[in-house]
């Protein structure tokens, strides 16, 4: 039987999540068996349907549930694996650097889709795999790409332009390569980014220049941007800016290097498409799934222009593409089943929520202290500071650090640290409600002169 307390300090939706997932593990509710619709639930419940579908979703996005569109939710057949004792008692475990982690130092897996993994790798199990890949990895997993790119970002692209890498820094590595001239013409360098974007480029000998995409650009001859990105200003390009820049671009005839990190969680209803198609052959895209099924894959993918595909073949052809075919085909058949788009729809939904509770928490407790910045998509949010405070933006995260609460620092994306406004930026891929309102509250005192 469902019971909520409402005077408990524990979230309503999480308590009807709680009771809804021991229900499932304990056999009470079998495998297959229908659940109550949101709105007979809420109604009976006395709860707002939000709040069920909250529930829901997260049993969804963890694997305990099914939706089927029509049909409603029922139990899964086959359940995300449970640890037991044993198991937990030989691997060591890690230590939580932090009390409450608004970081994106850690991967919390208690999101990622264990069922449909399972089974794809079941699939590759059977069927087996070629020992030696192709430089530019599994074949049949970038044919399954062409199409997932195809219908999220609107890429038209072959396989043979894809090139499986383990990371932006060997994504980083076959562009320089491929375009040799960037080592005297200079790459610019959109700022604010991720360091390791800004950065790379010097161990590759490509001199950068620092730009802003909307401003008049610095001759180069390529331009670095992450159009999407939300981190750390709160803001990416809108559909004018992004149609403005490939436009000047092409004109030009500059290439651009697109990365596209978090565009696949995009709150606004609809993913902007991809620069790369308006670019005619001098785009390059990458993307990951950092975001989705976790850093810890070490799993990205780099689109190459079609007139370079012979250039790359003639450079790294012979060479065997070193990241997991395993994983490679895993991920083929998640594509091929539907699968990793109905995940990424999930967590979609659940990342949406937990976004929503965290923008809510962070102005009940700070009020107009702590202002949100635009974010549409990732999972990040960014909050400037109104007034500057008396203090650095270093020092409060020491602060906080002090107090247990890990939180990003926004300067590291800067060059030079020139951001025009004081800001935190904080991630909530790894905390829940009821971390997001400790975790805030801390703050707050902690914060207090």
């Amino acid at each position: 039987m469902l019971t909520i307390q409402r005077d408990s300090p524990e979230q309503i939706y999480h308590q009807l999540y709680r009771q809804l997932r021991a229900e499932i593990e304990t056999g009470v509710r079998q495998p297959g068996q229908r659940l109550a619709s949101t709105r007979f639930l809420a109604q009976q419940l006395k709860l707002s349907r939000n709040t069920v579908d909250h529930a829901y979703q997260d049993l969804v996005a963890e694997g305990y549930l099914i939706s089927q569109p029509g049909a409603g939710y029922r139990v899964s057949h086959q359940l995300p694996y449970l640890t037991g004792r044993p198991l937990t008692d030989q691997i060591p475990k890690i230590s939580p650097a932090f009390k409450v982690d608004f970081t994106e130092s850690y991967d919390n897996l208690r999101l990622f889709p264990k069922q449909a993994w399972r089974a794809a790798e079941q699939a590759v199990m059977f069927q087996g795999l070629p020992h030696i890949q192709p430089a530019n990895g599994d074949l049949a997993y970038r044919q399954q790409l062409t199409h997932f790119l195809a219908r999220l970002k609107g890429l038209n692209v072959s396989a043979a332009q894809i090139i499986i890498t383990s990371g932006f820094n060997e994504a980083a590595g076959i562009i320089a390569n491929l375009v040799p001239a960037l080592k005297t013409d200079k790459l610019a360098v959109q700022n604010p980014i991720a360091p390791n974007a800004r950065t790379v480029w010097q161990r590759l000998q490509v001199p950068t220049i620092p730009f802003t995409p909307t401003t008049e650009q610095p001759v180069a001859g390529g331009y670095l941007l992450a159009p999407t990105h939300n981190f750390p200003t709160g803001s990416g390009l809108n559909q004018a800016e992004r149609q403005a820049f490939a436009s000047w671009a092409r004109r030009h005839q500059r290439y651009v290097i697109e990365l596209d990190t978090d565009a696949t969680l995009d709150y606004s209803g609809q993913p902007q498409p991809a620069l790369f198609n308006d670019l005619a052959d001098h785009g390059f895209y990458y993307s990951n799934y950092d975001d989705t099924l976790g850093a810890a894959l070490c799993m990205g993918f780099l689109v190459i222009p079609s007139h370079l595909v012979a250039d790359y073949q003639a450079k790294y052809g012979r060479l065997p593409n070193r990241n997991s075919q395993w994983q490679q085909q895993i991920l083929g058949h998640l594509i091929a089943s539907g699968d990793l788009e109905r995940f990424m729809r999930q967590l979609t939904i659940v990342y949406r929520n937990r976004r929503q509770h965290l923008i809510s928490k962070v102005d009940d407790v700070f009020g107009p202290t702590l202002t949100p910045m635009g974010t549409t998509a990732g999972t990040f949010m960014p909050f400037q500071l109104t007034p500057a405070p008396t203090t650095s933006v270093t020092a409060l995260i020491a602060q906080a650090t002090q107090a247990g609460i890990g939180i990003v620092n926004p300067d590291r994306c800067w060059l030079n640290q020139l951001e025009p406004f004081p800001s935190i930026v904080l991630s909530f891929r790894q905390v829940d409600d009821n971390q997001i309102d400790s975790g805030i509250d801390q703050l707050y005192r902690c914060w207090q002169p």
